[in-house]
């Protein structure tokens, strides 16, 4: 069959008239295999006991079919620009049969994935298993793969029929008003879409967010910052989804927790905060408590930027887990259990906590207790503001005689590093502004004095704190952690990268981790961790909980016996990374996995340390529903 044949009947026709046709012809054929993709979608989601109900599966009818136009339109521009201007069609068909083709199979493998796994194909997963490094896990015969050529087969062979039976449809000579009023209605269709997922996302309506997860590779748009100023501000929804559509089966088992002590807890966050800042120089406060602390001197975050680093922290897990915990706004088990056990909850954050979604995240269930530093004022002014008033908060809990857990998330020490006017540089020269647009060349020494004196200003408060809890007797009944959410560069790898989220080595992943904790030893531990650790740790020492840490965490245990050699899974908004040993293993969005070194140098070795990856693989699956 020759799919060009139905054009040549056109071939008289002017070259612009010519040309109409072929976008005719070439919107009429993504249209319909957007039904193909739609088919294949729906095949996971449930139409008749649908979580969101008739809102969820109303916005779910609205955004299927502009989501998948949009990745089918994507899919043809490529044939579509080689097929316009020669005389015949036949690159148009050929070219467009083979990428729709193509966007179908990667579909249905998609689909498959979902399938198995609740969450859509992605560039590591792909790599982990046609890369064989889950051959033990993922098993795929030759009978596997001669079922998936014969299908492969089919697709294509139903593309080239669809093909042609697209030209046979058209008229000799389309109506450019028509193929401009469809591409409008298809405009509009994208659009309207965005404009709902912005709004539903602000509102905070599970029956849409739920949604999200039926659309495969979804970006949601948001503007919660906006919609704010219209008044549409998120609600606090109760309950879990129907566990039979759950995406998590998280905890995996009901947690006994029962705490006879009931200790107070300190979290003081900082953003940004590099794992050599904690000196005397520079943090003068929080180097004295380490004094009577455990420091964890190989400590990592689970991410390069504050979203995957505070999930890590509050959660006890990888950051991967995130759009799931959003999707379905689980709060995090340590609040639940905190309520449980009659603790007062003291939430402050510097900036706001909805930005990324922590109050539909791990805070889901207490968002009505969190608080934000006063938007009018810079960071500095609104870090000194949030510390008064979790003061004020501790003081109101001591006289009531109720245990506290007291959160305060610092923002000072984030670029462009703020203090207060005349605080006295530790160090000159100190840049009067930060803006990294520098070269590989450029002396990083202003910004770093910026930065350790905006640390410095930030440790002050710290410090405040602490004198707080002494002068109220508290300091051997309170378990009092300092860290940072992240770290930050200087250049430090000579690669020109500046800030945070940028790579996966030290610079912007260690942090420092002091902690407090009333009747254990101080001193140096020098095993690796993870913002993982922290709940695990805390959830079974402080709050007593008997289950298995696995029953609700992929961390470790902080006051046990390290357990030797562990793998890291670490985020950041494009990428992921297994981190084990001096080895990072990077996994870009396009699937390809680089082995680097810790100074970010590739290794000679390339192929991943397969126990690695299927550590992260299990850490990454554990609490999904299958």
């Amino acid at each position: 069959m020759d799919a060009a044949l139905p054009d040549a009947t056109a071939a008289v026709l002017p070259g612009p008239a010519r040309r109409w046709r072929r976008l005719a012809w070439w919107s009429l054929f993504i249209a319909a295999n957007a039904g193909r993709a739609a088919f294949i979608a729906l095949g996971n989601v449930p139409l008749r006991d649908n979580p969101g109900g008739t809102l969820g599966l109303a916005y779910l009818a609205f955004a299927l079919p502009g989501h998948l136009l949009a990745f089918g339109a994507l899919a043809g521009l490529l044939p579509l620009a080689i097929g316009l201007l020669p005389r015949s069609a036949r690159a148009l068909s050929v070219s467009a049969v083979i990428c729709q083709g193509l966007w179908l199979c990667l579909l249905l493998v998609d689909a498959k994935v979902f399938a198995l796994y609740r969450f859509h194909l992605n560039a590591m997963v792909a790599n982990m298993v046609f890369g064989g490094a889950l051959q033990d896990q993922v098993s795929l015969s030759w009978k596997t793969w001669l079922q998936a050529a014969a299908l492969v087969s089919a697709i294509f062979a139903a593309q080239g029929l669809l093909a042609w039976a697209c030209w046979k449809l058209l008229p000799a000579a389309p109506r450019r008003r028509r193929v401009l009023q469809a591409w409008a209605v298809v405009a509009l269709l994208m659009g309207g879409g965005q404009v709902a997922t912005a709004y539903y996302d602000a509102l905070g309506e599970r029956a849409v967010i739920s949604q999200w997860n039926y659309l495969p590779w979804a970006q949601p748009i948001t503007a919660k910052s906006a919609m704010r100023r219209f008044g549409v501000v998120s609600q606090h929804q109760v309950g879990l989804p129907d566990p039979r559509h759950a995406q998590l089966n998280y905890p995996l088992q009901p947690l006994r927790c029962q705490s006879h002590q009931r200790p107070n807890v300190l979290m003081v966050v900082l953003e940004s905060l590099r794992h050599d800042v904690l000196t005397p120089q520079f943090m003068p406060n929080a180097s004295a408590l380490a004094r009577s602390s455990r420091v964890y001197a190989h400590h990592f975050s689970t991410g390069n930027a504050t979203r995957y680093g505070l999930f890590g922290l509050l959660y006890g897990l990888p950051g991967g887990y995130w759009p799931s915990m959003l999707d379905e706004q689980r709060g995090s088990q340590l609040f639940k259990v905190l309520g449980q056990q009659g603790y007062d909850l003291h939430l402050y954050g510097s900036a706001p906590l909805y930005s990324p979604e922590f109050d539909r995240t791990a805070f889901a269930d207490v968002r009505d207790q969190l608080h934000q530093g006063p938007s009018e004022l810079t960071s500095d002014g609104r870090d000194a503001a949030i510390v008064a008033g979790l003061q004020k908060d501790i003081r109101a809990s001591q006289a009531a005689q109720r245990p506290w857990f007291g959160f305060v998330f610092l923002d000072s020490t984030h670029a462009p590093y703020h203090m207060p006017a005349g605080y006295p540089p530790l160090a000159t020269p100190m840049a009067d502004a930060i803006d990294f647009k520098f070269g590989p060349e450029h002396d990083p020494t202003p910004e770093l004095n910026r930065y350790h004196t905006a640390v410095h200003y930030a440790d002050s408060l710290i410090g405040s704190l602490l004198d707080d809890l002494r002068a109220q007797g508290l300091e051997q009944d309170t378990i009092v952690l300092v860290t940072g959410d992240h770290a930050e560069e200087f250049n430090d790898l000579k690669l020109n990268y500046w800030g945070h989220n940028g790579n996966f080595s030290n610079y912007q992943l260690q942090v420092p981790f002091v902690l407090h904790w009333p009747g254990q030893g101080g001193g140096r531990d020098v095993r690796v961790s993870s913002h993982e650790d922290w709940v695990p740790t805390l959830m079974r020492h402080g709050l007593g909980c008997e289950n298995a840490l696995t029953d609700y965490s992929t961390g470790q245990d902080l006051l046990a016996a390290p357990t030797g050699k562990r793998a890291l899974v670490v985020e950041s908004w494009s990428q992921r990374a297994v981190r084990t040993g001096e080895a990072i293993y990077v996994f870009d969005k396009f699937g390809n996995a680089t082995a680097l070194d810790a100074r970010y140098r590739p290794l000679p070795q390339q192929t991943p340390d397969a126990a690695s990856i299927r550590a992260a693989w299990e850490a990454l699956t554990r609490f999904r529903n299958r």
